[in-house]
C-alpha cells in the first residue's frame, strides 16, 4: 500500500506477516498554552481489528494528563478510531482532525518514570483538533528494509494544529505547530536499542524533521535521516547527530545537532526541554504509558516538548521523541 497515495486505513483482510502493525501519530506543541502531546493510535497486535489509543498531554504546570485503552468503535472509512478517539482524513495530504471524549488521569512525570501508569482517580478529557498543511511530506520508505521496528512505509508531514482542548474544568484554545505520521508494516521493537525521533519549528519559518536509529548490538545508526523546510518546500538533510541520550536522568539535559542540506548548515540546540512523559515499548511489539518493569535499567521512551534556537539567535520549539536503551518487557 502506498501511504503517500492512501492515507486512509488499510481495509482487511491484513498482511499475514509476523508483527505487522499501522500507526497514526500526532506530536505537536504551543508555547502560546504551554500544552503539547503525542496522540498515537496503533492496530493491537492480538486482534488488528482493533485500535490501541494512547493519548499524552503535556500541562503548563508540569503533570502529564494520560489515557490508553483498546477499541474500534470510531473506526470509519475516512479514517481510525478506537473507543474515544477517532481520527478523519478530511482532505488527503492537507487536513487531518482529532477528536476524543472520555477520561484520563493526571499524573506527575516521576509517577510514570517508577513503574506502569496504574488505575485511580481521573478527570473528562475532550478535545476537537485539526492539523493543515500544505507542505511537502516525507516519504521514509527507503529506510524500511534496514531494520524491523519502523515499519516498511512510513510518512510524516509538518503543519499548523489548532483546536480546543478541555481537561477537567480547564479549556485551552490550542494553536501550534506539529508533525504527524502514516507507518504501516512489521514492527520487532526487540532489534531497537535507541530512537530519536525530532521536529522543530522556527520564528523565520523554517522547520526540520529528524529520524535517526540504532540497533542492539551495532555501535552506527542503521539509519540517520533528516529533512529541513523552507516554508512548506522540503530539503533533503544531512544530519550530524552526536549526543544519543543513555541515561534517564539525562532526559532535560539540553543538546545540540547540525542539518546540512543544499542551501547551506543549520545549527539547532534545545533550550529548556519542558513537558515529559515516560512510556515504554515491550516485545514483541506494543506500547505502554509509564515505564515497564524489564530490568535495571529498563527500556524509557521519553516523549517531551521544548524550546529551540536556531543557529544561536533565531527561536523556536518542537517536540522529542528518544528512547533511552535498557531491558525491553517481555508482553506474551
Amino acid at each position: 500500500m502506498n501511504l503517500l497515495e492512501n492515507e486512509t486505513p488499510l481495509q482487511p483482510p491484513f498482511p499475514d506477516l509476523p508483527h505487522w502493525s499501522e500507526n497514526y501519530c500526532l506530536a505537536s506543541f504551543d508555547p502560546s498554552s504551554g500544552v503539547g502531546f503525542w496522540l498515537h493510535l496503533g492496530r493491537w497486535r492480538k486482534d488488528l481489528a482493533l485500535w490501541r489509543e494512547s493519548i499524552v498531554l503535556y500541562m503548563p504546570d508540569g503533570s502529564v494528563v494520560a489515557h490508553r485503552s483498546y477499541g474500534n468503535a470510531l473506526t470509519r472509512a475516512n479514517g481510525p478510531g478506537g473507543a474515544n478517539y477517532a481520527i478523519r482524513i478530511a482532505e488527503p495530504r492537507r487536513k487531518l482532525t482529532y477528536q476524543f471524549d472520555g477520561a484520563a488521569h493526571r499524573v506527575q512525570p516521576a509517577v510514570m518514570r517508577a513503574g506502569l501508569l496504574a488505575d485511580g482517580p481521573s478527570e473528562h478529557l475532550k478535545f476537537d483538533l485539526a492539523f493543515e498543511s500544505g507542505a511537502d511530506i516525507w516519504d521514509l520508505h527507503k529506510v524500511g528494509r534496514k531494520q524491523d521496528f519502523l515499519g516498511t512505509g512510513h510518512i510524516e508531514q509538518i503543519g499548523r494544529v489548532h483546536g480546543t482542548i478541555q481537561v477537567g474544568g480547564q479549556t485551552i484554545q490550542y494553536k501550534g505547530m506539529g508533525n504527524r505520521d502514516h507507518s504501516m508494516g512489521p514492527r520487532d521493537t526487540p532489534t531497537l536499542k535507541n530512537h530519536q525521533w525530532l521536529q522543530g519549528y522556527f520564528d523565520n519559518g523554517v522547520s526540520f524533521l529528524v529520524y535517526d536509529a540504532m540497533l542492539r548490538g551495532q555501535d552506527t545508526p542503521v539509519f540517520c535521516e533528516a529533512v529541513v523546510y523552507e516554508g512548506d518546500k522540503m530539503y533533503e538533510g544531512r544530519l550530524d547527530y552526536q549526543w544519543r541520550i543513555d541515561n534517564a536522568d539525562d532526559a532535560f539535559k539540553n543538546f545540540g545537532f547540525s542539518i546540512g542540506y543544499e542551501k547551506g548548515t543549520i545549527r539547532i540546540d534545545t533550550t529548556r526541554i519542558v513537558g515529559t512523559a515516560y512510556l515504554s515499548f515491550t516485545a514483541p511489539n506494543d506500547i505502554y504509558l509509564g515505564v515497564f518493569p524489564s530490568g535495571n535499567p529498563p527500556l524509557t521512551l521519553l516523549e517531551q516538548s521544548t524550546h529551540l534556537l536556531l543557529n544561536g539567535t533565531v527561536k523556536g520549539f518542537g517536540n522529542l521523541e528518544r528512547t533511552v536503551s535498557g531491558a525491553i518487557g517481555i508482553d506474551p
